[in-house]
């Protein structure tokens, strides 16, 4: 790689020559970082040109820096950095001033609370505590026609500022098709298209609460949504707990006797981590609990298009006749992680309230993806993939029943989901999960604790494994190295 901007300042009224200020800059350059070792300098010709010095002066800096083990001449090739540097104090062409030391880990002042990270990143060979479309079936053909046709034939429009709740297109396409497929009465300006399912949670707490609010949520649940929650506006979570049919109505409504809930944020389709179903009365009597205290309810439906026996209950949002649900959609899930795309479907009066907060964090979203994947449900490539994956899906979904029944029916039990992207195994008496689960991420196989997924972080003796992002080898793979860890 060949440097192109060098971004070296040169001081005439320092009592340091041009020299010595051009080899130290270029010195502290390599230290920090910023030129890595093995890149290409530019020429002496052209680093004279842009500093405004004779060629002479940078020629001296540069043999000096060579010098002292700090870059090396190639004949025929020029001038680059040494892939293997030198001892880095002291410098023979000065010390280090105080402002040049290197930028320190942390910052030095105090962040607020709720902007610390509760969950800890880290990188695995195999991850499966969290189901994800898998990228290698993405259509990346069709998607890659749809971009080619965006640009080709719109680029001057798509390029420019547009609309922040989404280009028209993709969301004509979403209300078809929530219409056709998920029993959902709606039109384009009731749906903005975000970034994902993190914007989309961001906006609507940012929308409905200025100061703080109270928010029921399910208990186990999704910690990557609670922490989400708050830390864009600070909101007081009520946990709830969640049973064989979903989230506990009788406690939710002994909760709303007792304080005021403004939003109830639930995952009805299949319930994050248990995979449960919220039954249909509970579905029933929720929506009354909404109208009669006047609270709004967030239904994440991220996996609505992956359900493998028999058929699948509307959503939520499908039976509100008076505007309580604000309905969460994620096409992430169905084409890749790395498509952020996402959307909300709520009364236009509240879309055009997240419309304008979106405008302070984003003025749009991605217009030529956005463009392209209405292409792909116009053309009904999307809906072609959505068949593909499904089938795939439920294949390892079986795949994995198979080898933990095979592998690991001695430790763990399980019901088979009837959907979704993971299922819910419980540690069946004679295994510490907690301690399985460590010994697992020695072996770089990453399953979330029981503890992850519980509100007050206590042991459930229960775990989330993922597999629609894994083949058949890979899932075998993994059973293998569990089963080794017990």
């Amino acid at each position: 790689m060949r440097l192109r901007d060098l971004a070296i300042s040169l001081d005439p009224s320092a009592k340091e020559s041009f020299q010595l200020q051009i080899t130290r800059a270029l010195g502290l350059a390599i230290r920090n970082g910023r030129i890595k070792p093995g890149m290409a300098l530019p020429g002496s010709r052209q680093i004279a040109e842009e500093l405004g010095v004779h060629r002479n002066t940078v020629l001296a800096a540069l043999r000096e820096l060579e010098a002292e083990g700090w870059i090396e001449t190639r004949r025929g090739s020029g001038t680059f950095v040494t892939v293997t540097l030198p001892d880095l104090t002291p410098y023979a062409w000065g010390n280090l001033d105080e402002e040049h030391k290197l930028p320190p880990s942390d910052p030095g002042y105090d962040m607020p609370a709720q902007l610390s990270p509760i969950t800890e990143p880290f990188q695995a060979l195999m991850d499966l505590s969290e189901g994800l479309a898998d990228a290698r079936l993405a259509p990346t053909e069709a998607m890659g026609r749809a971009y080619q046709r965006a640009i080709r034939l719109h680029g001057n429009e798509l390029l420019q500022y547009g609309e922040p709740k989404g280009n028209i297109m993709l969301r004509q396409a979403l209300s078809d098709m929530l219409s056709e497929r998920r029993g959902l009465v709606t039109d384009p300006d009731q749906i903005l298209v975000t970034r994902g399912s993190r914007m989309a949670l961001d906006l609507v707490t940012l929308s409905l609460f200025k100061q703080g609010g109270s928010v029921a949520v399910e208990d186990p649940g999704n910690r990557a949504a609670w922490e989400t929650m708050q830390q864009s506006s600070g909101v007081v979570l009520q946990p709830v707990p969640v049973d064989e049919e979903g989230m506990n109505l009788d406690a939710l409504e002994a909760l709303l006797e007792k304080q005021r809930v403004d939003l109830v944020y639930l995952t009805p389709h299949h319930q994050n981590p248990t995979t449960v179903a919220l039954s249909p009365n509970r579905r029933m009597r929720l929506l009354e609990l909404a109208q009669r205290y006047r609270m709004a309810v967030l239904e994440d439906d991220y996996d609505f298009e992956y359900q493998y026996d028999g058929g699948s209950m509307l959503p939520l949002a499908s039976g509100d006749p008076t505007g309580q649900v604000i309905y969460m959609g994620s096409l992430s899930k169905l084409i890749a992680p790395g498509v952020r795309l996402g959307f909300l479907v709520a009364p236009k009066g509240l879309v055009e309230r997240l419309a304008r907060v979106r405008l302070r964090m984003d003025w749009q979203g991605d217009r030529v993806l956005e463009w392209a994947v209405a292409d792909l449900f116009r053309d009904g490539d999307m809906a072609r993939h959505t068949r593909k994956v499904r089938k795939a899906y439920e294949e390892r979904r079986d795949h994995l029943v198979g080898c933990l029944h095979d592998d690991l029916g001695d430790a763990l039990s399980f019901s088979v989901p009837e959907g979704g992207l993971a299922l819910w195994a419980h540690a069946k008496p004679g295994l510490d999960l907690e301690a399985w689960v460590q010994r697992c991420r020695q072996q770089s196989l990453i399953i979330q604790p029981g503890s992850h997924f519980s509100f007050g972080r206590s042991p459930l003796g229960a775990t989330r494994l993922a597999f629609s992002q894994f083949e058949p080898r890979q899932l075998e793979n993994a059973v293998r190295r569990m089963k080794a860890c017990l």
